[in-house]
Parts: C-alpha cells; sequence; structure tokens
C-alpha cells in the first residue's frame, strides 16, 4: 500500500516530436506502398504496349524470316544492342523514374508522407525502389516474351551460348534500368519541369556521345551497357561496312573490361541515388 501512495507520475510533453520509424522497415513500407500505386498507373499501358516491339521482331522473323538462318543468339544480342539498351530502357526507366518523386513535389502531395514519423531519405529510397522494380520487371517480361517465341519452333535453338547471353541480358536490364531510374528520379526532384531535361539526357547527350569512336564513349551509361554485350562479328561486304570498319580501326583502342563498365554503373547509381536523397532534403514545397 505504502509503495502505492509513493508513486509520482512522470510529467507527459504534449509537443513531443514522434520518433522516425527504422529505415528499413519505413523504405519497405513505403516502396510496398509506392510499387502497388505505379502498377495501377495507366502510362503503365502504354509502357507495356512500347515493350513488345521486341516480341514483335523475333515474332516476324520466327514467321518470314525462319530459312534465313539467324540464330537464337545472334536475334538476341542484336535486339539487346539495338532496341533493349538504346530505347526501352531508357524510356521505361524515364517515365517511371522521374514521376517518382517529382510528379508528388510539384502536386505537392509529398507533403502526407512527410507528417508521418519518417525520414526523407527513407521515401526517397522507397519511392525509388518501387519504380526500379516496375522498370525492370517491364523489361524482363518482354524478354521472357521473346523466349517463348524463339523456342516455339523447338528446343534446338537453346544451347550454352545462347543461355548465358540470356541470364547477361537480364543482369543488363536490371541494371540497366536501376541506373537510369537513379538519375532520373534526381532529376525529378531538382529540376520544376524534368522531363525535357530528361529526354535531352537520353536521347540526345547519350546518343550523341555514345556514337564517337573515341574514349569519350566512356561518358555514357549506353555505352557501358552495350559493353557487358558479345555480339557475334560479321565481316562487312558493302561499301557502308567496309567504310565504317576502317572508321573504326582509325580509332582503334583497348576495349574496356566488362567488369569496369559494371563497377561504373553501379557507381552512377549509387551516385546519383545519395544526390536525390540530398536533394529531396533540401527541398521545400512552394504552396
Amino acid at each position: 500500500m505504502s509503495e502505492t501512495l509513493d508513486y509520482q507520475p512522470q510529467p507527459i510533453e504534449v509537443n513531443q516530436k514522434p520518433k522516425p520509424l527504422p529505415s528499413v522497415g519505413a523504405v519497405s513500407w513505403i516502396a510496398w506502398f509506392s510499387l502497388r500505386e505505379m502498377s495501377r498507373r495507366r502510362r503503365l499501358l502504354s509502357l507495356g504496349a512500347i515493350n513488345l516491339l521486341p516480341v514483335l521482331v523475333v515474332l516476324a522473323i520466327r514467321i518470314w524470316f525462319a530459312d534465313q538462318g539467324i540464330s537464337a543468339q545472334l536475334q538476341l544480342s542484336s535486339l539487346t544492342q539495338q532496341v533493349i539498351i538504346p530505347f526501352l530502357i531508357p524510356i521505361v526507366a524515364m517515365a517511371v523514374g522521374v514521376s517518382a518523386i517529382g510528379e508528388q513535389v510539384e502536386e505537392g502531395t509529398i507533403v502526407y508522407l512527410w507528417t508521418r514519423p519518417v525520414r526523407r531519405r527513407a521515401i526517397y529510397l522507397g519511392r525509388l525502389l518501387a519504380a526500379q522494380a516496375v522498370s525492370s520487371l517491364l523489361l524482363c517480361a518482354s524478354l521472357v516474351l521473346c523466349f517463348l517465341v524463339m523456342i516455339s519452333e523447338g528446343f534446338g535453338v537453346i544451347d550454352w551460348a545462347f543461355l548465358k547471353l540470356y541470364m547477361v541480358t537480364f543482369f543488363i536490364i536490371v541494371l540497366g534500368t536501376f541506373s537510369y531510374s537513379a538519375v532520373f528520379a534526381a532529376m525529378g526532384t531538382f529540376f520544376r519541369k524534368p522531363v525535357l531535361p530528361a529526354i535531352l539526357f537520353a536521347f540526345g547527350w547519350e546518343s550523341m556521345v555514345s556514337s564517337i569512336p573515341a574514349r569519350v564513349q566512356e561518358l555514357s551509361l549506353r555505352f557501358h551497357l552495350q559493353n557487358i554485350v558479345e555480339i557475334p562479328k560479321v565481316i562487312p561486304d558493302d561499301l557502308d561496312g567496309v567504310l565504317g570498319a576502317l572508321l573504326s580501326t582509325a580509332f582503334q583502342r583497348d576495349p574496356v573490361p566488362k567488369v569496369q563498365s559494371v563497377a561504373v554503373l553501379l557507381l552512377v547509381m549509387l551516385v546519383f541515388t545519395a544526390l536525390g536523397i540530398w536533394l529531396l532534403r533540401i527541398k521545400e514545397i512552394e504552396k
């Protein structure tokens, strides 16, 4: 009884701020919520239609050029070099990555997350991870459909070289979408109207720099992604091919190791992720 009488209630701090949620749990919660929200957007329908382009190409080869001796390995390597890397990866990552943070900042809806006990870095990482997952899944689904079309004529097209290239292509898709999405998400956080800068970067700077036959190529993400792919060498038998071969010989240089390209892409992803977190931390919403 005396212990009960001696109890002194502790004062309650009315203005005490709630303790932020643990970073890992907050990132996971925001990523899952954002993934569900992004998967319901109508723009995914148009992105899904665009990602059918490689499937249609493989289907056309399967129907009309089946007797031309175009191997599955050559089809996949050419599609990766000419369609997936220079076009599909940037456009999908841009459509999803730019809006991951930028859309909520522009509309002011991100303040609803700021009112919760969640650190801004967790908000950014969760939204970015969801954008990267959506981009990767879209492109991987297209690659799976291409594989199904290729083996529709039989499993004879499958060999170790093809399977190796197929798995490398999955790796390129994930690495490419994660790197590009990190760049575009940082743009969406910094620029008020990020679409134009993103287009200029993806289809202006990348296209121009990656076509220069010198060390300048290494300043583009496209070069490092294409450097990972091994494409069969074809001897040119026309004038344009001969001139291209001579031009390449004139600017011949030591090849860039594939490990170096992977390291550069990972470094770009980490740097722009850190930059985006810092930009969101200092961001102020204009009402």
